[in-house]
């Protein structure tokens, strides 16, 4: 099958403006943005699936760029099950990851070269040599006896380094703290996403190490300030998150095939940025929709304060 049938079979996400005008729950709104994000991880998934060279196979410098494809594709895969299952704690803890493949391939990307994949490479291998450092260590300790899971271990690190086509020894004895010589908010600066870092990365992140935001978010009820119960129940996800990612998905695509730089896949551009299009309407009406319901809320109820932003529909039925 031809690349342009291949993208010719995907099932495109319709967007109308009147029937998004017309939704008065927001999980009407969030199903919009799952089947949008439903297509991205299509092309995600045709992408990770592209060799451009003489064989079908990745050298490491490629598999590097394409590696990270398949994880994006595989978390996105998480990501649509947590929704399908209306569960907001799981889903905003793989946002977070996902935002960091996205700013990691988009900074390999735009900063291509060698030496990056060479200092990917060796930041990411640390860990394997100070592994077998502890392991010889305790080797060395017992008089050289070796123990089955020791040798095991041993060989798999030694292999790891092989396959990588480095030697544990070109390792430099000074850790290194970034690769590239960034960490993740100046990578992000870096490729354009600094404004965006703290809404698409930092505050998810206080969702992955359980902070107390996060407590307060998702896992307890404030009867009044300082008093609370347990909240067992899963939240039901909502659309900014997901229309942001598809967003910056549907580019780093984008950027990765104009590296690639081969013209059999120019087709991939055009829906591409057709999927953009969509997915910026659709967003626009959501955002439509939290300004009504919002002025709806506060005729209602005007000495009441609002919150700074509209809570989901409770008992919403989330995707049907």
């Amino acid at each position: 099958m031809s690349l342009e049938s291949t993208l010719a079979a995907i099932e495109k996400t319709r967007i109308e403006w009147t029937d998004l005008a017309s939704f008065t729950r927001e999980s009407k709104h969030f199903e919009v943005a799952f089947n949008l994000f439903r297509e991205a991880a299509s092309y995600v998934c045709v992408l990770a699936n592209i060799c451009v060279g003489p064989i079908q196979a990745w050298n490491v410098e490629q598999a590097v760029l394409g590696g990270n494809l398949v994880r994006m594709f595989k978390l996105m895969r998480f990501a649509m099950e947590e929704s399908i299952e209306h569960r907001e704690e799981m889903l905003s803890v793989l946002v977070r990851l996902l935002a960091e493949c996205v700013i990691n391939l988009r900074f390999l990307v735009r900063n291509s070269s060698p030496e990056l994949i060479r200092s990917y490479l060796l930041y990411s291998l640390q860990h394997e040599k100070e592994l077998a450092a502890l392991i010889k260590s305790n080797i060395d300790a017992r008089a050289g006896e070796v123990l089955p899971i020791e040798e095991r271990m041993l060989r798999s690190i030694a292999r790891t380094f092989e396959n990588s086509l480095l030697k544990e020894e070109e390792l430099p004895a000074k850790k290194i703290r970034n690769w590239g010589e960034k960490n993740l908010f100046e990578k992000a600066k870096d490729i354009g996403l600094g404004d965006a870092y703290l809404a698409i990365f930092g505050g998810p992140s206080r969702n992955v190490h359980g902070g107390w935001q996060d407590l307060l978010q998702y896992h307890l009820e404030c009867e009044s300030p300082g008093i609370f119960r347990p909240r067992l129940e899963f939240k039901n996800p909502r659309p900014q998150a997901i229309y942001s990612l598809t967003h910056l998905i549907a580019e780093t695509l984008m950027e990765y095939v104009e590296l690639l730089n081969h013209p059999s896949l120019d087709p991939v551009f055009d829906v591409l940025e057709d999927l953009k299009e969509r997915n910026y309407a659709a967003s626009q009406a959501h955002e439509g929709y939290l300004v009504a319901k919002m002025s709806a809320n506060r005729s209602a109820s005007p000495c009441k304060a609002e919150a700074e932003s509209v809570p989901p529909d409770q008992n919403d039925g989330g995707i049907e």
